[in-house]
Parts: C-alpha cells; sequence; structure tokens
C-alpha cells in the first residue's frame, strides 16, 4: 500500500538526518538501522515515478513549466519528496541540517540563523519553559 512506502521513506530519512547531524537523541531512534538501507529505500523512492519538465505555452500567455508523468499523484509525491531530500543532503543547506532539541521533539530542521535551536518558535518556548522549570525547581520533574 501507498502508506506503506511513505512510512518506509520516514523512516529512512530519520536514520540519515540522525546520520548527518550527529543526532544521538532516543527520539532520533528510526526503525532503519542500517545506513545503506536507508540510502537505498530513498533511491528506491526517487525512481519510483519519473517526472520531466514540461512546457507549456498558450497563445497571449508567458510560458511556463509543468512537472510531466504517468504515475499516480501519490507515487509522484513519493518520489518528488525523496528527490528533494537527496537535494538537501548533498546541497549547501546539509551543513545548516540541525535536530531540534526541544523536549519531545523529534524533528529536524534547516538552521537559518547562526542563533537558532529550535525548529519552530513554540519548541524554543517548550525549551525555554522547561529550562525555567527546572532552575526554579530544582530536583523536580519536568
Amino acid at each position: 500500500p501507498p502508506v506503506e512506502r511513505f512510512r518506509e521513506l520516514r523512516d529512512a530519512l530519520r536514520r540519515l538526518a540522525a546520520v548527518a547531524t550527529g543526532d544521538t537523541r532516543p527520539t532520533a531512534v528510526s526503525p532503519v538501522t542500517d545506513l545503506a538501507e536507508a540510502v537505498a529505500a530513498v533511491n528506491r523512492a526517487c525512481a519510483s515515478a519519473p517526472a520531466w519538465s514540461r512546457l507549456i505555452w498558450n497563445e497571449g500567455e508567458p510560458p511556463a513549466c509543468a512537472d510531466g508523468s504517468s504515475y499516480s499523484p501519490e507515487a509522484r509525491a513519493l518520489s518528488r519528496i525523496a528527490e528533494e531530500s537527496v537535494q538537501l543532503f548533498t546541497g549547501p543547506d546539509a551543513a545548516e541540517l540541525r535536530a531540534c532539541h526541544a523536549p519531545g521533539c523529534v524533528r529536524y530542521f534547516v538552521r537559518a540563523h547562526p542563533r537558532r535551536e529550535w525548529c519552530s518558535a513554540g519548541c524554543g518556548n517548550r525549551a525555554r519553559v522547561a529550562r525555567h522549570y527546572r532552575r526554579h525547581h530544582p530536583g523536580g520533574v519536568s
């Protein structure tokens, strides 16, 4: 089923992101434990629905580019996500890929500012609240 293919890709990407960021958090655990297996899963997903660019140019309108593919929308989405991940892991943003260290967060993000530590404002707020609680309630469970 298509859902299983998306889960396989998600698990592979989680393993690759953990390796790329040196993430050792317990939440970074992925069912895919082998790097080669994760890479193979991404490559399978990339090849699952080849796409190409199509030129669209109607009289009186500017030319436009559209994706062409003879595969289902689900297969195209899976392939596109995998292709984007390849670009992320191999492109200029790879050096800025980070694990969010907010309590309970399992996400990764591309750091756009040198001081950014969390994937979202919500995670940043949770981390600050947890730090404040620990400071004012020593020995307490946060």
